[in-house]
């Protein structure tokens, strides 16, 4: 949509390099009674808008983060790519806002659009300075139509209290210095204040967020569990993002200092390595005011604040994606890892964006994208979102080589071209598996080609070997030893997972020209690996190592050599040894082919590379090594978590959106009751079972509009909607 669609004669205006952090004020008169009030608006990095002092959303963050508009990257400058770009703007209902004489007050932050920090190429990340636009729409009773529109002439300018905000790094935030209480109110003294200049229209492509927005989801009340010299330390008992609430215990004007973390060291107190540069200050007023980030969240479990203040509440935000799913069993490693994955995933969704981590990079990394949005989708009300997100990955494929970013919107990062660059192809073929919407197929196709032709291009002898020069290629990452896993294997493992789907979507929406190609593409990728890294002689590829040969079987490669030699790998060696993709893969494949007794005991193993080792250590989060490396925040590990639906619960996707679906519980030695749900198109899908000496009691529920089946000891017993009772003999 073309910028004067949404927002008509409005400017874009802002303080031009003055300030990142203003407040914006303007005052306007309805002549009569309003029928109806509507406000467009964009505010970049974030805005807050308020009319009449009141904040007209709970909204936080807007608008969502995207590759807002071509600016000097590390991409362009390099290698001359060519990105796509969008801007959302909000619009809102304000009709009950609305007085005879009312004031629009905006809270500009930089966000992602005005970030100071530098990628390790020395590229700013900065798109530009902050800006404002907006167009009210008023209908009066009488049916005459008015409209206010930003501009330099009813608009000013002053610095807010929240002097600096990074994403990144947080706020000093002065409410001494800028005492600017009834700013947002009509009648003001703005005489001192600034004039706005006007700014070029950014050229890109302009929407309506239809996506949901960060929000306070809820508050945990901190426990303060340590007092010392000059700070008192607080719990709050999960892993979180959000901020905490903060009260001065002095009416004096004072500095409060803040510093989250993750841990705490031996001593008990901060551990500066999981602080992660999570530090902010304000300075009071003397008033009885709360403090808190504006326009950022940190990462943490533990916070300190100097003793001048208390920690009086905690806010726990993220984008709002509501919890659809649900698990419980007998066996507390594995109630642990659900729950853990939930509240990982969605500490890491933020503007609309599923991050690696949400305090280093906050990145929407491609990779661990791909790897967790079946989770996300099946287990979160995250339909929209993924929606919003595959557009972000379309938009950082460059349009003339074919190359897919390693995060989504566009950062310069580390990734590689296999199980990053994939997210182009996986990640829509998830959402139609998971969502029902075929168009999604059939616009990624010939995305999913050109991406093939950049493969190619970094080949050698059909081998993916390399991406563009000083950029990772990366194959598996965060295995629990040093990587030892080939490269240039993973990489021609993703291309022909990556083809095998390009070959569905061919059979889905009735591409049969494409077919053929396809699958000669296919038979040179598949020669190139066999050639490169199969031995005849033991079955094996690439000697076994890190899960290889569960690589290669997913696949549909090796023979049955290849498949005893994993099973006699992990029942030898009893945990896992696998990275970010390895992980889920030899999961999956040992379920899928016999060996789901294995592929629990490596889930529920209590040996130390293990989820078991992560819950003993007490945390509530997946970290992001298995040794406690860095981020103890990351969701990549989380991708198991859908086997204990797919498998465990044995709630099977047989058409798109679970249409029709088969109950097929793996039931296994160690697991004797386990329960859950999944809410889909149709409704809540639900299994429940408990096993006695000798018999299995299930209950199933089955939303209306469904086909669907129990599949037990070669027996199929059809199931009708609603809830079922029965009573399998073992």
């Amino acid at each position: 949509m073309k910028y004067k669609e949404l927002f008509d004669t409005a400017k874009w205006v802002s303080p031009n390099g003055k300030s990142d952090t203003p407040y914006i004020r303007g005052e306007f008169i309805t002549k009569k009674d309003v029928k109806s009030a509507q406000i467009t608006i964009c505010g970049l990095g974030f805005f807050e808008l308020t009319i009449n002092g009141e904040k007209v959303s709970d909204d936080l963050f807007t608008p969502a983060n995207t590759d807002y508009h071509p600016a000097d990257r590390h991409c362009t400058k390099e290698y001359g790519e060519i990105l796509s770009h969008r801007i959302y703007s909000m619009r809102y209902d304000i009709k009950e806002y609305l007085d005879s004489k009312n004031c629009i007050g905006i809270i500009l932050g930089p966000g992602w659009y005005k970030n100071d920090g530098y990628d390790t190429f020395g590229w700013n990340f900065s798109y530009g300075e902050v800006k404002l636009t907006f167009k009210i729409d008023i209908e009066y009773t009488d049916g005459e139509r008015e409209k206010i529109v930003s501009s330099t002439e009813n608009l000013k300018w002053t610095q807010s209290p929240y002097v600096i905000s990074r994403i990144k790094k947080g706020d000093y935030q002065d409410f001494n210095t800028y005492r600017l209480d009834g700013w947002n109110l009509y009648g003001f003294d703005d005489s001192e204040w600034n004039n706005l200049e006007v700014v070029e229209i950014p050229e890109t492509e302009f929407y309506v967020q239809d996506c949901p927005s960060d929000k306070v989801i809820r508050n945990i009340k901190p426990k303060l569990i340590k007092e010392t010299d000059d700070s008192f330390i607080y719990d709050m008992g999960e892993n979180i993002t959000g901020t905490p609430v903060i009260k001065a215990k002095t009416k004096d004007i004072c500095k409060i200092d803040l510093v989250c973390s993750e841990r705490l060291d031996e001593q008990g107190n901060i551990e500066d390595y999981t602080t992660h540069g999570q530090k902010s200050t304000f300075v009071t007023d003397g008033t009885d005011r709360e403090y808190k980030l504006k326009f950022a969240v940190y990462a943490f479990r533990y916070a300190m604040v100097s003793k001048n203040a208390e920690i009086i509440d905690c806010e726990v935000i993220h984008t709002d994606l509501p919890v659809t799913s649900s698990f419980k069993c007998d066996n507390e490693i594995l109630n642990w890892y659900y729950d853990a994955y939930i509240r990982t995933q969605l500490d890491n969704i933020h503007c609309c964006v599923p991050s690696d981590c949400p305090h280093i990079e906050r990145l929407g990394y491609t990779g661990d994208g791909e790897l967790t949005c079946e989770c996300a989708m099946m287990m979160l009300d995250s339909e929209k979102m993924y929606r919003k997100w595959i557009e972000d990955i379309s938009d950082c494929q460059d349009t003339v080589s074919g190359h897919v970013q390693y995060t989504a919107p566009y950062s310069q990062s580390g990734g590689g071209p296999g199980g990053w660059g994939c997210a182009i192809i996986e990640v829509p073929y998830t959402f139609y598996k998971i969502f029902g919407d075929i168009s999604v197929l059939e616009k990624f196709i010939p995305k999913a080609l050109k991406y093939f032709e950049y493969l190619d291009a970094h080949s050698e002898n059909n081998l993916v070997i390399s991406d563009q020069p000083g950029l990772w290629c990366l194959g598996d990452w965060c295995t629990p030893e040093e990587i030892a896993i080939p490269q240039p294997f993973v990489n021609n493992y993703f291309y022909i997972k990556s083809i095998n789907r390009v070959l569905e979507y061919c059979e889905l929406t009735n591409n049969s020209k494409l077919l053929k190609k396809m699958e000669e593409l296919k038979t040179r990728k598949v020669k190139a690996l066999i050639d490169n890294y199969f031995d005849s002689e033991t079955g094996n590829f690439a000697n076994n190592i890190q899960g290889a040969n569960a690589f290669a079987y997913d696949i549909g490669l090796g023979d049955e050599r290849t498949f005893a030699n994993i099973v006699k790998r992990y029942k030898e060696y009893g945990m896992y040894d696998t990275g970010i993709f390895g992980t889920d893969i030899v999961t999956r494949v040992l379920f899928e082919n016999g060996q789901e007794q294995l592929a629990y005991d490596l889930m529920t193993s209590k040996k130390l590379y293990s989820f078991n080792t992560w819950m003993k250590s007490g945390s509530t989060t997946l970290p992001e090594y298995w040794t406690f490396k860095r981020s103890q925040n990351h969701p990549m590990f989380g991708a198991v978590a859908k086997y204990l639906f797919t498998y465990l619960l044995g709630i099977v996707n047989d058409d798109n959106a679970y249409e029709s679906v088969t109950i097929e519980p793996k039931f296994v030695d160690g697991l004797n009751c386990a329960e859950g749900y999944l809410t889909v198109k149709n409704g809540k899908i639900g299994v429940k079972y408990e096993k006695t000496e000798s018999s299995i009691h299930m209950e199933i529920e089955i939303p209306e509009n469904t086909t669907a089946i129990l599949s037990y000891k070669d027996k199929i017993y059809e199931l009708e909607c609603g809830l079922t009772k029965f009573i399998l003999s073992k």
